[in-house]
């Protein structure tokens, strides 16, 4: 009987750079498909295949997390430019991707369906480049498609591998006919698996593939930068910023202004004449949970966001409803009537339709991503 070779034990001393290099690379290499890796397990696959074009696009997409908000900087200016990114750019992107559509946050509406129909195409984009056919990558799509077992499979028990992109097509139907579907939060992750373990023939390819839903995906990138890192996408650009006009708006009692920083960064100021309270609002993640608290907050009903508290007391006997907020970092609390929440409802309805703000909010979603 062939004995099996003896696996020999190799115990070395690393620096601290290298050793923060190996424990970025873990993440890569074991996101995704329930492939846990430790530290030892990453140093191990390095040295057994460091020619290894596959594991070089994981160790590139490993390096860039290193300057996370920079490294994303980068990716959206080569892709403005028309640039091919590379494999390792596109995993590093899906790896954020995922945050974004796993991740809960304050307003449960996002990514809302649209979002995901972009993602969804994309992956169908991806899976498309495959080289040959791969029945285990395509079985892990399903299983996170809450496919039942045996549903997909033939007499013979081989899998069609048109069941994908039919699965795929009917999620994307429901998600146009309804807002309400369920959302298939899953596909960040079947996105990252594919980018990473898809077998595909070239990155000009890849990013020729994708380039219709770049603006959708960095989008989502940006969002879960922004819930993973807590920082913006944004590189300071070193000149001046000059501000348009806005007129001022008004409604019941209250007027809102704008203004633009230096960076981009939209500013408001609430204005609330019978209280004699001038409320700033600002940057973009908090006027957007500001206006999603307003919508959704209904009599007896709470808020407890990121940025604000918010109730809203039903009318009893000897009191009529009352509605109030409060921001968590200043603790300073606003109350009104019904009367009065409808006009703060309806004043920033407007507010956020106006061209300007709309301009301003589309740059700032792709520094923020959708929150």
């Amino acid at each position: 009987m062939e004995r099996k070779p003896q696996l020999q034990t190799l115990s070395i001393r690393i620096s601290e750079t290298l050793r923060e290099f190996l424990e970025r690379s873990k993440e890569v290499l074991s996101s995704g498909r329930g492939e846990a890796v430790s530290t030892s397990d990453v140093a191990k696959i390095l040295l057994e295949s460091g020619k290894d074009e596959l594991l070089d696009f994981r160790l590139e997409a490993a390096d860039l997390q290193q300057s996370p908000t920079e490294s994303l900087w980068a990716i959206r200016k080569k892709s403005e430019s028309k640039q091919v990114l590379s494999r390792g750019e596109w995993i590093f992107l899906g790896q954020y991707i995922q945050v974004a559509c796993e991740a809960l946050t304050e307003n449960p509406a996002t990514p809302g369906p649209q979002s995901f129909i972009v993602l969804l195409e994309a992956l169908l984009a991806v899976r498309s480049l495959r080289v040959h056919p791969d029945a285990g990558l395509d079985r892990y799509y399903l299983d996170n498609f809450g496919m039942p077992d045996g549903a997909a499979f033939n007499n013979e028990g081989q899998l069609d591998p048109e069941v994908v992109p039919q699965v795929v097509g009917r999620l994307i139907e429901r998600l146009r006919e309804s807002s309400n579907t369920p959302k298939p939060v899953f596909t960040g992750r079947n996105f990252f698996v594919a980018l990473r373990d898809e077998g595909l023939p070239d990155t000009i390819g890849l990013s020729r593939a994708l380039e219709s839903h770049m603006a959708g995906l960095f989008r989502l990138a940006a969002r879960g930068h922004w819930i993973r890192e807590h920082r913006p996408v944004r590189f300071r650009q070193g000149r001046e910023y000059v501000s348009e006009y806005f007129p001022p708006l008004q409604a019941g009692g209250f007027r809102l202004t704008f203004s633009v920083s230096s960076d981009g960064e939209l500013n408001m100021l609430l204005s609330m004449d019978a209280k004699d309270v001038a409320y700033p609002l600002g940057p973009y993640p908090q006027i957007q949970e500001f206006a999603t608290m307003l919508r959704n907050l209904e009599p007896g009903g709470a808020w407890n966001g990121v940025h604000f508290f918010g109730a809203a007391e039903p009318a009893v006997s000897d009191r009529p409803a009352h509605f109030q907020f409060r921001r968590h970092s200043d603790g300073v609390a606003c109350g009104f009537s019904p009367g009065e929440w409808q006009s703060l409802i309806g004043l920033f309805a407007t507010a956020l339709e106006l061209p300007k703000v709309q301009g301003i909010l589309a740059e700032l979603s792709l520094v923020y991503g959708e929150l």
